[in-house]
C-alpha cells in the first residue's frame, strides 16, 4: 500500500468485535491507522475446568504431536498442572494454527512450535503424520473448524478434544446501545464473533441505521463463512491472522468508495 503520509483510516469509526480481554491490541492498531476504535466485546472465552479434561491431558502426554487451534487453546493448557513451571519430561511436538498462536505458545509456556500452519488451509496438507505418529487436536467446543478437518482421514491416529468454550457476551448489547451511531466498518476475527454480533444487532432497536453503509471486514475463512451465513456482505477479506493486513484492506476499500445502502444485505 502506498504511503501518503496520512493515516489511512483517519476519522473512521471502526468496530472491533473480540473478547474483552483481547481488544487492546486491535484498538491500538486502529489508532495507529488514524481510526476511531469502537470496542464491541462480542464474545467471552471460558476455559474448561482442568478437572474435566482428564482424557485430553492423557492424550497430550501420549501423543507425538499436539495441534493448538488458537491462542485460546494455548491459554487453556497453560493452566494445566503439567505445564506450570516446566515442560513435561517427554514433551510432544507442537503445531499451531498461525504465527499469533505460535507467539502465545512461546510467551505463555516458553515452547517453540515445531510447525506453524496456515489457518486458512487444511492442516492435513501441512502436517503429514508418519505411520507411527499420533496427534491430539485441542480446540473450542464449537468444533475443530474446517482447517482441521480431514487430518485423520487417511488412517492417522488423531484425537480431538475441546478445551475452551466461546459464549456471546452481554457487553455487546450495552456497547451498541451506548454508541448508537452508524459504524464506518466492523471487523471480525472469528466465526464466533460474527454469530454473536449478528445476534446482538438483531436485538438492538434501530439496528438497520446502525449498520447502514457499514463495511464488513473479515479475517480468516471461518469469519467470512459465518458472515455470509448471517446475511452480511463481506467487503474486505484477508487470509491468515494479521489484523494489520485487515486494516490495510479497509484502507484500500475506503479509497475505492463505500457501497450504496441498497447494495448491503442486513442481518
Amino acid at each position: 500500500m502506498a504511503d501518503t503520509g496520512v493515516p489511512g483510516l483517519v476519522g473512521k469509526r471502526i468496530g472491533i468485535t473480540r473478547a474483552r480481554n483481547q481488544l487492546r491490541g486491535a484498538m491500538q492498531a486502529v489508532v495507529e491507522f488514524g481510526g476511531i476504535p469502537i470496542a464491541l466485546p462480542a464474545i467471552e472465552i471460558q476455559t474448561l475446568p482442568v478437572g474435566t479434561l482428564r482424557q485430553a491431558r492423557e492424550a497430550v502426554r501420549s501423543s507425538t504431536w499436539v495441534v493448538l487451534s488458537s491462542v485460546n487453546a494455548v491459554r487453556a493448557i497453560a493452566l494445566w498442572p503439567e505445564f506450570k513451571g516446566c515442560q513435561p519430561e517427554q514433551s510432544p511436538r507442537f503445531a499451531v494454527m498461525g504465527p499469533v498462536t505460535g507467539r502465545e505458545l512461546h510467551n505463555s509456556l516458553g515452547i517453540e512450535p515445531a510447525s506453524i500452519c496456515h489457518p486458512d488451509r487444511r492442516l492435513a496438507s501441512q502436517l503429514c503424520l508418519a505411520p507411527t505418529e499420533t496427534a491430539t487436536v485441542l480446540h473450542s467446543t464449537a468444533g475443530p473448524g474446517p482447517a482441521l478437518s480431514q487430518l485423520g482421514a487417511n488412517g492417522d491416529r488423531v484425537r480431538a478434544f475441546p478445551v475452551y468454550r466461546t459464549c456471546c457476551a452481554d457487553g455487546l448489547r450495552v456497547a451498541l446501545a451506548r454508541f448508537g451511531s452508524p459504524l464506518d466498518a466492523v471487523t471480525f476475527t472469528s466465526g464466533s464473533c460474527v454469530r454473536c454480533f449478528a445476534l446482538g444487532v438483531s436485538d438492538q432497536p434501530g439496528s438497520h441505521s446502525l449498520l447502514q453503509n457499514t463495511l464488513v471486514a473479515c479475517m480468516g475463512a471461518t469469519s467470512r463463512e459465518a458472515a455470509t451465513a448471517a446475511g452480511l456482505r463481506v467487503d474486505v477479506y484477508v487470509e491468515g491472522m494479521s489484523f494489520h493486513r485487515l486494516l490495510e484492506g479497509l484502507v484500500l476499500r475506503f479509497r475505492k468508495g463505500s457501497p450504496e445502502p441498497s447494495d448491503r444485505e442486513m442481518p
